[in-house]
């Protein structure tokens, strides 16, 4: 299938998205996280939380990431489609999380899992309407993301 280069462009920009929110989790960088949503983006993070703003998915994540000392999120080529101005988009990711304070013995939690996201153009790029994450592993003690 021939790609378009506006089709071509519209991947390599939701790349840039998916790139730019792990690192802006990753540098701590709550304004840079609120920033990849749209005000009404949604984020299913299962037993994590469900917010459905952009103000409230920053909230969730720095609330359960803020004591941790550092994590690393690392994403996998995406799969995207596009859709004119909305695209679907299916990534794999291993996000590790170290907190060397925690209550027990294990200082890390890692997960595998997977992003399903529907992300939309905005007049400043395109941000995620949606996200979903979907654990398929974990290892280590939940309680270092734990808030508080």
């Amino acid at each position: 299938m021939a790609l378009d280069l506006q089709t071509i462009s519209d991947r390599m920009e939701i790349d840039d998205l998916l790139q730019s929110y792990s690192r802006a989790v990753d540098s701590k960088d709550w304004d840079a996280v609120e920033a990849t949503f749209t005000v009404d983006g949604e984020y299913d993070a299962g037993s994590l939380g469900h917010p459905m703003t952009g103000k409230a998915v920053r909230e969730m994540i720095e609330g359960a990431l803020s004591a941790v000392d550092s994590t690393q999120h690392l994403v996998a080529k995406s799969l995207i489609e596009v859709h004119g101005d909305t695209a679907d988009v299916r990534t794999y990711l291993i996000s590790q999380h170290i907190r060397e304070s925690a209550p027990t013995d294990v200082k890390h939690y890692f997960i595998g899992a997977e992003y399903v996201d529907r992300v939309v153009r905005t007049p400043e790029g395109w941000k995620f309407a949606y996200r979903r994450l979907d654990r398929m592993w974990k290892e280590g003690d939940r309680s270092v993301i734990a808030r508080g």
